[in-house]
């Protein structure tokens, strides 16, 4: 009556590997939106002086910077947050 249901391993594979690969994208993001928040926290603690000044303008060049520059460290490996994220919540491929 049922008729037994066959799966090929490969696309499941291939399936799991695509989520994984997303899911790994996701986490370096996570990571990265964690590391600008620490950045932008730590850059409150200073004086407002340099070569920017206080402007308005040089709020958005820093904040621009730090967002660029908390991507390039959650990329490089980071803080190990998002590879701990995804480590727990990676589809396994047994």
């Amino acid at each position: 009556m049922l008729k037994e249901i066959t799966v090929n391993q490969s696309l499941m594979r291939s399936h799991k590997d695509a989520w994984n690969n997303r899911l790994k994208r996701a986490c370096t993001e996570f990571e990265s939106i964690f590391i600008n928040y620490m950045l932008k926290s730590m850059r409150n603690t200073l004086v407002e002086d340099g070569v920017f000044g206080k402007t308005y303008e040089a709020k958005i060049v820093k904040s621009m910077f730090d967002e660029k520059l908390a991507l390039a460290i959650a990329r490089g490996g980071g803080i190990g947050l998002g590879r701990i994220l995804f480590e727990e919540l990676k589809i396994k491929n047994d």
